[in-house]
């Protein structure tokens, strides 16, 4: 346990008054980083039924909202980098989920694209996703859903700006 049993209230939510570490960030950031491989973990194993690694439906949900992409593109949106990327594509591919198209005006470029195969399993997932989502967050209300959405942005734009 990270905290002592001095604890007070805050909007529902018990705050500790004397952390584990020296500094309540570090603190908050060890709770962050519990919840978020704890969420993941629950998204892998709802994935899993379906036949899909985590790296595997965020690349077919990206191209399936966005349509066809080029690499660099789903890399960017991914956080990962061209070579890692190439692996889950190469997976995808070899279920006949997606294809690659060179780019007709700059042969450089290769674009994934779904296959009909691939827009049908996405199609079918995203609800199957959303659920699982919304379980993880169901012990929030939709208030502190916004509020914590709204936080998570700060701290994405104050980070991305560095």
């Amino acid at each position: 346990m990270l905290f002592s049993a001095c604890a007070t209230k805050l909007t529902g939510v018990t705050v500790y008054s004397r952390p584990f570490f020296s500094s309540y960030a570090t603190s908050l950031w060890v709770r962050f980083l519990r919840f978020s491989l704890q969420s993941h973990k629950k998204l892998e194993a709802d994935l899993e039924k379906l036949g899909l690694t985590p790296p595997q439906f965020y690349v077919l949900a990206t191209i399936g909202y966005a349509g066809g992409l080029p690499f660099g593109e789903i890399g960017a949106k991914m956080m990962v980098t061209v070579s890692n990327l190439t692996g889950i594509v190469d997976r995808l591919e070899d279920k006949k989920l997606v294809t690659r198209k060179r780019d007709e005006t700059d042969r450089r470029v290769v674009h994934v694209i779904l296959t009909d195969k691939g827009a049908k399993l996405y199609k079918s997932t995203i609800p199957q996703f959303e659920e699982s989502v919304s379980a993880i967050f169901e012990k929030l209300n939709k208030l502190q859903q916004k509020e914590l959405s709204a936080l998570l942005r700060k701290l994405n734009q104050e980070s991305s700006a560095d």
